[in-house]
């Protein structure tokens, strides 16, 4: 699906009270070496959050490789280090995860699967980026938005939510 696509079915799936508040983007740097893309989020046409390509990549090695130094497993050539050397890069994502440092694409896919999943799927999602913009749907009710505990979720999760209870007027 193309982008321009995606961006229109996913905004009109906004709540009434936020709709044309908030602005999801997507942008390739095509004269890049890589075609480096970044994609953001703006509320009342500011930007809240950034996903870029360039600056994920950087903070996944250099925390891959932190871990790498930590566990001693600095050589993949070594058999007896190659299990956590690998194991580090998957460590690093997850970590990068939690920080809320994602790679453009990780917004692309996120709406795109968003598209396909109820809003129960959505809220319960183990990725953090749909069930931030499940709070923004408008199949996420009032009476949901007021039960909703966002206490111990993702930093990205808890600004979209607090976005679209100020919206509605609630606390």
């Amino acid at each position: 699906m193309k982008w321009s696509q995606l961006k229109k079915r996913t905004e009109a799936n906004f709540a009434d009270s936020i709709s044309g508040r908030v602005q999801v983007w997507f942008t390739r740097y095509r004269k890049s070496h890589d075609q480096a893309g970044e994609s953001w989020i703006t509320f009342d046409k500011e930007q809240v959050w950034s996903m870029a390509d360039h600056s994920a990549l950087v903070n996944y090695y250099k925390e891959a490789r932190k871990i790498q130094i930590e566990k001693g497993a600095t050589d993949y050539k070594n058999r007896d280090q190659q299990d956590a050397y690998y194991q580090a890069y998957e460590d690093a994502q997850k970590l990068l995860n939690e920080r809320g440092i994602f790679a453009a694409g990780a917004l692309y896919q996120a709406l795109f699967e968003l598209l396909n999943l109820s809003i129960d799927d959505a809220i319960s999602s183990e990725n953090p980026i749909i069930r931030a913009f499940a709070t923004l749907d408008k199949r996420f009710g009032k009476r949901r938005l007021q039960s909703f505990n966002a206490a111990n979720e993702h930093p990205l999760v808890i600004k979209l939510f607090t976005f679209r209870c100020e919206a509605e007027g609630l606390k």
